[in-house]
């Protein structure tokens, strides 16, 4: 009988990417942090500067949350 195979999970090997705030230089934290945009307002947890509060706004939040935010307001 022949013995099961264990895959290996790429995406746990790979060492994560760690941002850097462009002011402070140090290391940026998931931090939730409140947005307010075209009059709606909705929290989501982003890389954010613990230092200045500048804060990094991934891909998938621009084009997701955002864009069905701007679609909302354009089906009224």
């Amino acid at each position: 009988m022949p013995k099961p195979v264990t895959k290996k999970n790429d995406a746990a090997e790979k060492p994560s990417e760690k941002l850097i705030c462009d002011r402070c230089g140090v290391e940026m934290e998931m931090i939730e942090v409140a947005f307010d945009y075209l009059s709606r307002g909705f929290r989501h947890k982003v890389p954010r500067c613990p230092v200045c509060g500048q804060v990094s706004l991934p891909e998938e939040l621009v084009t997701g949350k955002m864009a069905d935010v701007e679609s909302m307001i354009e089906d009224k």
